[in-house]
């Protein structure tokens, strides 16, 4: 019997390590999982909110295909590879969507629109940042009645504004040095959510912004409501045959579907000479995803995008050069 001993205790030790392999191969599986069933968004919001989060996939492949490599994993290994070359070119079609161009304006339009958080209690920073952006169109989030005071400095720089602070999360206040011709507060979704539009002269060409802070689709019917908002908005600049800056928190990703959605509708692109794929919201969590966006239609291009920093707010600034 004790001759016996040795191989039994060999066998377990085998399977053992099988097992673990195992294991750690349906992990490795499954962690690239997310790749592919993110490219089905226009099938399920379950899908689309998967295929936000491409930055952290590309991380992800390349540790799974280190293990597949050290493991000498042959399968693995391909479905690694196409995993992340899968990601990596989805987010290089947000690296430069623009040509550095000669600009035929004097100096070019800049905008930020900042998602300054209703609990943000940095409010002095906040707005001595964007006071010092010197932007000529301010487009501010998620300003509520705890906001008003504080605003105060940029009622005083600007001319113009418009400001719908009593959405709570939704309020928003835009500002603007340009010649303001007429604006209005558009509400879209079961919840009637404000946009602002501005109808404005710049440099005597007619220019329409809209300021912009969709539900976040974060379920079944909120998911459905951001679509619409996204759609809606989409249908208003389709109508518009000039130059449209759309800006704000979309809480969408430059490659998500109802993004593509909202671009082949409108016609609006986000032509920048910079990347976009940088994150602007969650820097300081491991989902961080860019969902804070300058979008263009009508001879615009953007050539030159600055993401702020820490200011109280999960999300970061998002400032830009346009010119035509």
């Amino acid at each position: 019997m004790s001759d016996d001993a040795p191989p039994a205790e060999k066998t377990s030790f085998l399977k053992s390590t099988i097992s673990l392999g195992g294991f750690c191969e349906v992990i490795a599986f499954l962690s690239l999982t997310g790749t592919w069933l993110g490219s089905l968004g226009r099938y399920g919001w379950v899908f689309d909110l998967l295929s936000h989060f491409r930055l952290q996939y590309i991380v992800v492949c390349a540790v799974v295909l280190l293990y597949a490599l050290c493991c000498r994993r042959t399968l693995l290994v391909l479905v690694a590879v196409v995993s992340l070359l899968w990601n990596a070119q989805i987010v290089y079609g947000t690296h430069q969507t623009a040509e550095v161009a000669r600009s035929a304006t004097p100096r070019p339009l800049r905008v930020m629109t900042f998602n300054v958080m209703t609990d943000n209690e940095n409010h002095v920073a906040a707005i001595e940042h964007v006071l010092k952006a010197d932007a000529d169109i301010v487009c501010l989030l998620e300003v509520d009645e705890t906001w008003r005071m504080s605003l105060e400095p940029l009622r005083v720089k600007y001319p113009h504004r418009v400001e719908e602070m009593n959405d709570g999360n939704f309020g928003l206040a835009c500002y603007t040095r340009l010649p303001l011709k007429s604006s209005e507060v558009r509400r879209f979704t079961i919840w009637r959510l404000p946009s602002i539009v501005l109808n404005l002269d710049h440099l005597g060409v007619p220019l329409t912004f809209i300021g912009a802070h969709a539900i976040p689709p974060m379920g079944g019917l909120s998911a459905h409501e951001w679509r619409e908002e996204l759609s809606q908005i989409g249908a208003i600049v389709a109508g518009i045959h000039g130059e449209v800056i759309v800006a704000g928190d979309f809480n969408a990703t430059p490659w998500c579907d109802g993004m593509r959605l909202l671009c082949e509708q409108s016609g609006l692109q986000f032509r920048s000479v910079d990347p976009v794929w940088p994150p602007t919201w969650g820097l300081k969590l491991p989902m961080m995803i860019p969902i804070d966006h300058v979008l263009v239609k009508g001879g615009l291009s953007v050539q030159k995008r600055v993401i702020g920093p820490e200011m109280g707010s999960d999300h970061r600034s998002v400032t830009v050069e346009i010119v035509r």
